[in-house]
């Protein structure tokens, strides 16, 4: 049993040690600042300020990888979550999908209301990004086009 016991950890082990050479890419595309949700004229100076709080981390060109997010396989999964994250909604592209602003915004709304976003896991480690019941209003007013535009 004993046996048994020490070459199921030291295969696991192994598994872990090899894992440890297959890294996600975790590097961050280029910001071009005059695209992203920060730079819109329109956006209220609260909104960009939650949003860029509790949603930039996943939602943008300029993610902050912990140091965890070297470590396999939960650098496999926060590299997933990320890439998601910014194919779904990234807040560096925010002008250039202009056209789809209206898509985006719904699908803010959704998520918002439906508490999907900020995502649970998330929340777990950076409790920073869980939004207030006033902050939740201010988005869901904004993503709802009932919070009147910027004149920054």
């Amino acid at each position: 049993m004993k046996r048994r016991i020490r070459s199921t950890a030291l295969v696991l082990l192994l598994g872990f040690a090899v894992a440890q050479l297959i890294q996600p890419n975790t590097q961050n595309p280029p910001i071009d600042v005059k695209r992203s949700l920060w730079s819109d004229q329109r956006v209220d100076p609260r909104v960009a300020g939650i949003m860029r709080r509790a949603c930039a981390n996943c939602h943008s060109n300029g993610t902050k990888w912990p140091w965890y997010a070297r470590i396999s396989p939960v650098s496999w999964w926060l590299a997933s979550h990320v890439s998601n994250g910014r194919a779904k909604l990234n807040l560096d592209d925010w002008t250039a999908a202009s056209a789809a602003q209206a898509d985006k915004l719904e699908e803010i709304y959704d998520s918002i209301v439906k508490s999907k976003m900020p995502m649970a896991s998330y929340l777990l480690m950076h409790p920073e990004a869980r939004l207030s019941p006033a902050e939740r209003d201010i988005l869901l007013a904004w993503a709802d086009g009932k919070l009147p535009q910027s004149s920054r």
